[in-house]
């Protein structure tokens, strides 16, 4: 038997573009997997700072729904051929679903952790 635990996170994207005119590569290398880096860097313009802030927001959903810190770079948040987001985690056993949402200013993540009950 399983129960489900959640997480939500909300972040502003022009705080990622903030970020990242102030550290550059050292601020990208402290959240964000290369392949997340990658995928960000692939969009046109101003939203790469979009898909960098919803993967945060996943990443801190995540951590809500597990209710206790692990490492940023430990979540990976790729997407399955359909868009769908797959998110990967080294320090997670069990199920995870995700959806993000973003516009120019805002990046929204929803988690759900399917939790074995005991």
């Amino acid at each position: 038997m399983t129960m489900a635990r959640v997480g939500i996170d909300a972040v502003e994207v022009a705080r990622f573009r903030h970020l990242y005119d102030r550290y550059g590569e050292r601020f990208l290398r402290r959240l964000y997997t290369s392949q997340e880096i990658s995928y960000a860097f692939a969009a046109k313009g101003a939203r790469c700072f979009e898909r960098l802030a919803a993967r945060f927001a996943v990443k801190e959903a995540l951590i809500k729904a597990i209710g206790r810190p692990i490492p940023l770079l430990s979540i990976e948040v790729r997407h399955a051929h359909t868009g769908r987001p797959i998110v990967f985690c080294s320090q997670v056993k069990e199920k995870i679903e995700a959806s993000l949402t973003h516009t120019d200013q805002l990046a929204i993540a929803f988690v759900i952790l399917e939790v074995p009950t005991s």
